[in-house]
C-alpha cells in the first residue's frame, strides 16, 4: 500500500499545474473547469493562480511574516502572543512555554499542534515533530506560493474563546476587498467539525452547503460581527481574492491567518449555486 501511495504521489507531482486543477475540479464537479472564460468562483480562483497573480501575495500566506502586514494595517492588537519561532527542533525549550500553546508551520496546512497541557508532551517528541515538518517536500502543483516562504515553526498563544473546545474559526471569504460570505468552523476537537456559511447579516446559507448541517450547529450572531467584518475588509483591501480567518469571544478579536488558495480553489463544501453566485459577484463588481 505504501509503495502504491508513493507511486501515485510521484505521478501527481509530475502533473502540470493546469492539469492538476483540471483533474481536481473534474473529480469533484464531474466536468472540466472553463478556464478560457471562467464564470464561477472556483474557475475564477484557479485562473488567478494559473496566471501567477497569487504568487505576488505569498507573504500573506506566511503565518510569521503576515504579522507585520497585520501591524501595518493598524490591527496589531488582534495578533496572538508570539512565544517564539524555530528553524530546527533543538531550538524549542518547552520549559519557557506556558501550559497551553500552539505550534504551527508558517507555510502550508495540516502542520499544527494544539497543546492544552504541556506536561503531556515530551520535548524530544515535539522537537522531532518540528524537524519533520521543516523537512516536508515542496508544493509541486496548486499551492506553489508556499515554496516562496522561508520555513519556520512558530509558537503562539492558545486562543480560548470560551466555547469550551477548540476556538470557533470564522473564515471571511473576501472578493475585491469585501466580505461576501463567512464560513464558520466549530467542533474541531471532536474530529467531526461542522462547517456552516453565513451572509454578512448572519443568515445561514444552507443552500450553499453540499452537506446539510444539523440545526444544533447553527450559531447565534456574534456580538462583534460588524467589527470582525470591518477587520477582514481592512486586511483584504486591495486584494482580488483572499480568505481571512479570525477568532472571537464576542468582545476581543484574534487574527488567525490569510489563505490565498482556500480548499485548493475547488470549494468542495460549496454547492454549484454558491460558487455560481459568488463568481457572478466577482465578475460584476
Amino acid at each position: 500500500m505504501h509503495s502504491l501511495n508513493r507511486f501515485i504521489s510521484r505521478i501527481i507531482s509530475g502533473l502540470s499545474q493546469k492539469t492538476h486543477f483540471q483533474m481536481a475540479y473534474f473529480h469533484h464537479r464531474k466536468r472540466l473547469p472553463n478556464l478560457q472564460s471562467p464564470q464561477n468562483l472556483s474557475e475564477l480562483w484557479i485562473k488567478l493562480v494559473l496566471d501567477g497573480e497569487i504568487n505576488k501575495y505569498y507573504y500573506l500566506a506566511d503565518k510569521y511574516a503576515v504579522r507585520d502586514y497585520v501591524t501595518e494595517r493598524g490591527l496589531k492588537e488582534a495578533l496572538p502572543t508570539l512565544y517564539g519561532y524555530y528553524t530546527k527542533g533543538s531550538q524549542l525549550k518547552t520549559i519557557t512555554l506556558p501550559d497551553k500553546f500552539v505550534l504551527k508551520a508558517n507555510w502550508g496546512a495540516s502542520m499544527n499542534l494544539i497543546c492544552l497541557d504541556k506536561s503531556k508532551y515530551n520535548q524530544e517528541v515535539l522537537c522531532n515533530k518540528i524537524d519533520q515538518w521543516l523537512s516536508a517536500p515542496n508544493f509541486n502543483n496548486f499551492e506553489r506560493h508556499y515554496n516562496q516562504i522561508d520555513r519556520k515553526i512558530i509558537c503562539e498563544e492558545y486562543i480560548d474563546d470560551g466555547s469550551g473546545g477548540f476556538p470557533i474559526d470564522y473564515k471571511f471569504l473576501c472578493l475585491k476587498g469585501r466580505v461576501i460570505v463567512i464560513l464558520v468552523c466549530k467542533g474541531r476537537e471532536t474530529g467531526h467539525a461542522a462547517y456552516i456559511p453565513y451572509d454578512t447579516e448572519w443568515n445561514a446559507k444552507i443552500d450553499y452547503c453540499i452537506t446539510k448541517p444539523d440545526a444544533k450547529d447553527i450559531l447565534p450572531r456574534p456580538k462583534n460581527l460588524d467589527a470582525m467584518i470591518e477587520m477582514a475588509e481592512r486586511l483584504s483591501s486591495g486584494i482580488d481574492m483572499v480568505r481571512v480567518d479570525l477568532y472571537s469571544n464576542g468582545t476581543k478579536i484574534w487574527f488567525g491567518e490569510m489563505t490565498l488558495t482556500p480548499d485548493g480553489c475547488i470549494f468542495r463544501r460549496w454547492t454549484r449555486k454558491a460558487i455560481d453566485e459568488m463568481g457572478e459577484y466577482y465578475r460584476t463588481h
